[in-house]
């Protein structure tokens, strides 16, 4: 007998209410954009910078680290068309965005390789892990 399925997780809290819109990424991007401004400040040294941005390639807090020195192994290695977030919606449709980022220092680090891992959307997160494959320069 197979296990029941697993409840579907909670929206991501995207809003300062702790809501999630299908417009809170474009909400709230001053507020991402100020984490980034902030984390630059806190840990000049960081080398690498991973996980959840809830940013689109491009956007501006991804620009301000790009602008720090960092690189985006998503951007470089991933096609476009491979999202890293699912979210599924009414009537079947999924909605598919690229908001998981490898950011890492080029002056110190090189990405030799970085893929979107596929198969973990039962039970577990709305977003795909990120394989990045660093090396030091």
């Amino acid at each position: 007998m197979a296990p029941p399925p697993a409840p579907a997780p909670p929206p991501p809290p995207l809003e300062l209410s702790g809501g999630a819109l299908l417009s809170s990424a474009r909400t709230t991007a001053s507020v991402r954009l100020g984490e980034a401004r902030s984390l630059m400040r806190a840990c000049p040294d960081a080398d690498l910078v991973a996980g959840d941005f809830n940013e689109v390639d491009g956007s501006a807090a991804l620009a301000t680290l790009a602008a720090a020195g960092f690189g985006d192994a998503l951007a470089e290695w991933v096609p476009r068309r491979k999202e890293t977030h699912l979210w599924p919606l009414a009537r079947g449709l999924t909605l598919r965005k690229r908001l998981d980022h490898v950011a890492y220092r080029t002056a110190r680090l090189a990405c030799v390789g970085c893929g979107v891992l596929s198969g973990f959307e039962e039970g577990a997160s709305d977003h795909q892990p990120v394989l990045a494959r660093l090396v030091g320069r």
